[in-house]
């Protein structure tokens, strides 16, 4: 009887033993399977040079492998069932694919370094769009990375011996968390990288967008300037002027949306030009001013002779750009207080943006002043004419 007992025991042991290996074996393939696309995303990687004819498509193939790659973790993730058995087939994959993402996240950062040395060679969409399938790589590999951690966790959790195993799983956890460590901080790095590119070609394009305001706004300043008024065509000339103005009030308000829309997304590096145009910005402004101011004198020096109707006509027009002027100062006297908000390095520059904030307060003061003072001539020589 005792011999049969002994049998019986010995029978399950082995049906325990076999029963227990098919599910084992799976994992092991399951695991081995996702260290050879590691390892073949790995290789794409580090062969991966990138130039200024060819950023996007490249790195677009390899942001396709490594999202391949985050779903492959994820569909082994799902099918994991309880109880498991592991060995050290097991944790020697575990640790293959953590090791592995270090060397997917070192690669990363090399290419976010060759994107930017591509910043001056290649044309500024080529390296936008490069920007982003950098930003979409960094953050598969850091998926991978976390759901890596997840698989392991839950492996350790189902594993009904890792008492046998307790002092592998140990190691195990340690090189995973060693390697997860350096992950996150190099990706970190590359993101990093990868912003600070973003901020430099938004700059520019918007400092551009400055330079393109700067020119019309002085070439609407001439053409005021030029205006001679006389008491016949008065009306007609500040009706140009006022449509004048109010175009380019559309055009202030288009780029003000702008720079505000940026500062909803992120922040930027504010550098030496950027400063000088918003410092011209409001110098042009006074030149638009003084042109009020002109128009102010003519006004009231041809008040007398000119007709009620002509006259009536023109102190709605300058009435109205006048006070388009006034919100085109408040509008870029915005977008200034925004663009230095935004700046991520206002410690560095602190003094140039102090006197860049004095000449824009000194300017848009000015300006402001300008369009009171035709206001006010307007409602005294409408007061008076009973306009």
């Amino acid at each position: 009887m005792k011999q049969l007992w002994n049998n019986c025991i010995g029978a399950a042991a082995v049906f325990m033993l076999f029963t227990g290996m098919p599910a084992a074996a799976a994992l092991n393939d399951d695991l081995q399977d996702l260290v050879f696309q590691s390892e073949a995303l790995e290789g794409e990687l580090s062969t991966l040079e990138l130039n200024a004819s060819s950023v996007c498509s490249p790195l677009l193939q390899v942001n396709q492998m490594a999202r391949d790659m985050v779903n492959a973790i994820a569909a082994v993730d799902e099918s994991l069932s309880a109880p498991l058995q592991i060995d050290a087939d097991t944790l020697d994959a575990l640790e293959q694919l953590s090791v592995t993402n270090l060397s997917l996240a070192n690669e990363a950062l090399r290419l976010s370094l060759d994107l930017q040395q591509l910043d001056n060679a290649a044309s500024v969409l080529t390296v936008k769009d490069g920007i982003t399938a950098m930003l979409q790589l960094s953050d598969d590999i850091g998926t991978m990375a976390d759901r890596i951690g997840e698989m392991a966790d839950k492996i350790l959790v189902m594993a009904d011996n890792i008492d046998i195993m307790a002092d592998r799983i140990i190691a195990t956890q340690e090189i995973q968390s060693a390697n997860m460590t350096s992950s996150v901080d190099t990706l970190l790095q590359t993101q990093t990288n990868a912003l600070t590119l973003v901020s430099v070609i938004e700059t520019s394009t918007r400092e551009l967008d400055y330079d393109a305001l700067i020119s019309d706004g002085m070439e609407l300043s001439s053409r005021m300037h030029s205006v001679m008024l006389s008491p016949w065509t008065m009306k007609y000339q500040l009706q140009s002027v006022a449509d004048d103005v109010e175009s380019f009030l559309e055009q202030v308000t288009a780029l003000s949306n702008g720079v505000e829309s940026d500062a909803a997304n992120g922040t930027l590096y504010i550098d030496g030009t950027s400063m000088m145009q918003l410092y011209d910005m409001s110098v042009m402004l006074t030149f638009i001013a003084t042109a009020v101011d002109g128009y102010v004198i003519a006004i009231e020096g041809l008040e007398p002779s000119t007709s009620t109707l002509t006259l009536k006509d023109s102190l709605g027009s300058m009435l109205q750009l006048s006070a388009d002027i006034g919100v085109m100062a408040d509008r870029i006297g915005e977008m200034g207080d925004t663009i230095l908000l935004m700046a991520d390095n206002i410690g560095m520059v602190a003094d140039t943006f102090i006197t860049t904030q004095q000449f824009q307060s000194a300017n848009l003061f000015a300006t402001q002043n300008s369009v009171l003072a035709a206001q006010q001539m307007a409602i005294a020589i409408i007061v008076s004419r009973e306009l």
